[in-house]
C-alpha cells in the first residue's frame, strides 16, 4: 500500500498589479539569484510567510503610491508547498526602487514564471 503524503503547508503572500496609465505597461523586478524562482521577474509584492497579510500590513509594502484595490486570490502549488497571492491593483506614474516598465506586448519574451503568469492574467480579467 501507498503510504499518505503529509499535507502541503499553505504559504501567503501580496502581489501589486501596477499599470501606467499613459500605454498599459505594467511594473516588474527582478527576484534574487538565489532561492525559489532565482533570477526570474516578478509583479512587485511581499515575501511569501506562513500567515496572511491584514489589509493595511500588506498595503505598506505597496510600491509607487497608488490607489490600489484588492482584486482576488491567485493559488499556486509547488512541489512542497501551496502558495495563496492576494492581488492588488493600480495604476502607477513612477517607478519603485529596482523595477522597471514593461509593455504588454513583450510579455511573452520575458522570464515570467508561470506563477506571475496567472497574476496578470487574473488582474487583467477583472
Amino acid at each position: 500500500a501507498r503510504e499518505k503524503r503529509a499535507a502541503r503547508p499553505t504559504r501567503h503572500g501580496v502581489v501589486f498589479h501596477a499599470e501606467r496609465k499613459s500605454d498599459g505597461a505594467i511594473l516588474l523586478r527582478k527576484r534574487p539569484l538565489k532561492g525559489l524562482l532565482g533570477g526570474m521577474l516578478e509583479l512587485p509584492g511581499s515575501d511569501w510567510r506562513d500567515r496572511p497579510f491584514g489589509d493595511a500590513e500588506a498595503l505598506a509594502l505597496a510600491p509607487a503610491g497608488s490607489d490600489w484595490h484588492k482584486e482576488g486570490l491567485v493559488r499556486h502549488v509547488f512541489t512542497h508547498f501551496a502558495l495563496e497571492m492576494v492581488v492588488y491593483s493600480g495604476f502607477a506614474a513612477r517607478l519603485s526602487q529596482g523595477c522597471f516598465w514593461a509593455k504588454l506586448e513583450d510579455l511573452p519574451k520575458l522570464a515570467l514564471p508561470t506563477l506571475m503568469k496567472k497574476v496578470i492574467k487574473a488582474a487583467q480579467e477583472i
